[in-house]
């Protein structure tokens, strides 16, 4: 990359494996995260905030481009400086459109998983609590019920938020997991980066896995932000275990039209 830019990356969602998506790009190319490698900035969210507001208020004559200067005059230059290329992440597509309006120059990624496994990473992170409704959450687990509901509260969120997919750079996560050679050369290009398939490749499979202390079978993670080595068993596409035939059912049900939105099924 030539000149230093912003690489705004949008995640659907948390479990949705963005922080491995993110290592993926910083093996590409060389950016800063602000505050740390980890931290979610949610910039975008407050972007769509600010624009609403400035629709919303009564102004004088010169009052958008009074406040437009004020507020974000000298943001873009302020990141830049502050960090040279920054990758700004965060996990929800909210505010996406509003951001690629107002940062036209610079990279906007939309990271995508099958939501079917985010589901799945989000059911099995879930602790149990007390109270009468915890008691018919258990109830209902076994049924699959549970899951559906959950599954298309999940979906609508998602959709309610989902920019124009046709403006954006998509990156799905299983492409970068499975490192389809064609998916990592469009990845090389987008960045202008000097580097073979073959070497980033490679570069991937040097990643630990973070944040995977749900599935300590898989990864022998013991805390949230563990960087753990994965063991034989890992697999992050498809996953089916621990579940039943009903939730499984209840999960594909409940997420069939964001699946479909996101080009997971037909």
């Amino acid at each position: 990359m030539k000149k230093p830019k912003i690489i705004f990356l949008y995640s659907q969602s948390p479990r949705s494996g963005h922080n491995f998506v993110a290592e993926v790009i910083r093996k590409v190319v060389k950016c800063n995260t602000p505050i740390g490698e980890r931290s979610e900035i949610p910039l975008a969210p407050i972007l769509k905030d600010y624009l609403k507001a400035i629709k919303s208020y009564y102004k004088s004559v010169g009052g958008d481009d009074y406040l437009n200067d004020l507020f974000l005059g000298d943001l873009r230059k302020k990141i830049i400086n502050n960090n040279g290329t920054c990758l700004m992440k965060y996990t929800s597509f909210m505010g996406a459109n509003e951001s690629l309006s107002i940062f036209k120059d610079d990279l906007h990624i939309v990271s995508l998983r099958d939501p079917k496994d985010c589901l799945l990473s989000l059911f099995k992170g879930m602790k149990e609590k007390k109270g009468m409704k915890s008691i018919l959450k258990k109830i209902l687990k076994p049924t699959g019920i549970y899951h559906y509901s959950y599954a298309r509260k999940y979906a609508k969120r998602v959709e309610l938020v989902l920019p124009d997919l046709n403006n954006f750079n998509i990156i799905k996560y299983e492409s970068l997991v499975l490192k389809e050679s064609n998916e990592l050369q469009r990845l090389i290009h987008l960045f202008q980066a000097e580097i073979t398939v073959e070497e980033l490749s490679r570069r991937i499979d040097e990643i630990q896995v973070i944040n995977t202390s749900f599935y300590k079978e898989e990864t022998n993670a013991k805390g949230i932000w563990d960087a753990s080595v994965k063991t034989k068993s890992f697999n992050s596409i498809n996953r089916r275990k621990g579940f039943n035939k009903l939730q499984l059912f209840g999960i594909d049900l409940g997420s069939k039209s964001l699946r479909k939105k996101l080009g997971y099924i037909q």
